[in-house]
């Protein structure tokens, strides 16, 4: 499992929370998508102790590969939480405690919560009100599906299915 460290976004954002549900038709209670817009990565490797502890590879180098340096670099950040992720899941993955849900992601863009206004409602009837999909199964299935609809949209195309845990900090 990696670590993030990510921008809190919640119902306390107030009005921005409130422009986000409007724009994208939903009914959320919280949000525990990894959505890099809503909730930017917030770590970026600096000292050399950052980049012994991080992953050196593929554009990832947000991730933390060790959860007690997380947890102690924490206190840098305002306003920021910790998340685990498991990334690039397949159909034999198998969740452990703590799992939130999955998201379906872009490089860092959550496909599930930035998908524009859902039309065609491909996405909005499955998540769950924490903007996240309860079932891998299904998060496979949307990913496959807005795969076949949308063959030639570079967010779809590259797009992975991530597991995303509560951490206790």
């Amino acid at each position: 499992m990696y670590y993030k460290i990510i921008e809190k976004f919640s119902p306390s954002d107030e009005e921005r929370w409130q422009n986000y549900l409007n724009w994208r038709q939903l009914d959320l209670t919280c949000f525990d998508s990894i959505d890099g817009i809503l909730k930017p990565d917030l770590f970026n490797p600096k000292s050399q102790e950052d980049w012994a502890n991080c992953v050196n590879e593929d554009f990832k180098l947000h991730l933390i590969t060790n959860l007690n340096y997380a947890r102690k670099i924490l206190h840098r950040y305002h306003n920021a939480n910790i998340v685990g992720v498991e990334t690039e899941l397949d159909e034999d993955y198998e969740s452990e405690e703590g799992l939130l849900g999955y998201d379906i992601i872009d490089g860092s863009i959550s496909v599930l919560t930035n998908w524009g206004t859902d039309t065609e409602n491909l996405i909005n009837p499955h998540l769950m009100p924490n903007g996240l999909i309860g079932d891998l199964a299904q998060a496979l299935r949307i990913r496959n599906l807005l795969r076949q609809k949308f063959p030639d949209d570079p967010h779809v195309k590259k797009s992975e299915v991530w597991a995303v845990y509560c951490v206790d900090e």
